[in-house]
């Protein structure tokens, strides 16, 4: 995968935990949604013993996927899908496996959506047609890549609870991709 390009695709990581990276995927679905069919994606790196809830699509040592079902349970796919998403995904994966689990949840998206992604590694085996970085004013425990990936970032966004320093409307679709304005 390395440098393939997927315009529709929007990724959002962060440099920690509450940098508001589930707040502006949710904002992002909501304003496009109307217009648009948005598929949404969450990508964890970190296995829990219960996952929750929703059709559970690959159950596997390093891969767990499941399509989230309940707008109502406050986990950041439920919120997505809570925000206008026509479908959330939910992803427990190793790096090693994570285009497995990206391939296999591109299957099932319908041919026209865009998808909004939360995830930090997927950036480093594909080009989104954007890709946001957010960031806590203060940061403590920064993740290992952090640096590579804000270096990859079409814009840093700073979150400090309860707002960001950017704006979406500066965010369009054009020809069924992501731009920014």
């Amino acid at each position: 995968m390395g440098t393939e390009t997927i315009p529709q695709l929007m990724i959002i990581a962060g440099t920690g935990r509450n940098s508001g990276k589930t707040t502006l995927a949710c904002q992002i679905i909501g304003k496009f949604s109307a217009i648009q069919s948005i598929v949404a994606i969450k990508i964890t790196p970190h296995f829990h013993e219960n996952p929750g809830n929703g059709e559970v699509i690959v159950n596997k040592p390093n891969i767990y996927i499941a399509e989230e079902s309940d707008p109502s349970t406050g986990k950041d796919s439920s919120l997505m899908l809570k925000a206008g998403a026509v479908q959330s995904y939910f992803v427990m994966t190793t790096d090693e496996y994570l285009e497995e689990a990206f391939r296999e949840i591109l299957t099932r998206i319908p041919a026209n959506s865009l998808v909004v992604c939360e995830s930090g590694g997927l950036r480093h085996l594909i080009r989104p047609g954007l890709f946001f970085m957010m960031q806590h004013p203060v940061n403590s425990g920064l993740k290992p890549d952090t640096a590579k990936l804000l270096s990859l970032a079409d814009h840093v966004v700073t979150f400090d609870g309860p707002k960001f320093d950017f704006d979406i409307n500066s965010i369009e679709i054009v020809d069924n991709q992501w731009k920014l304005k």
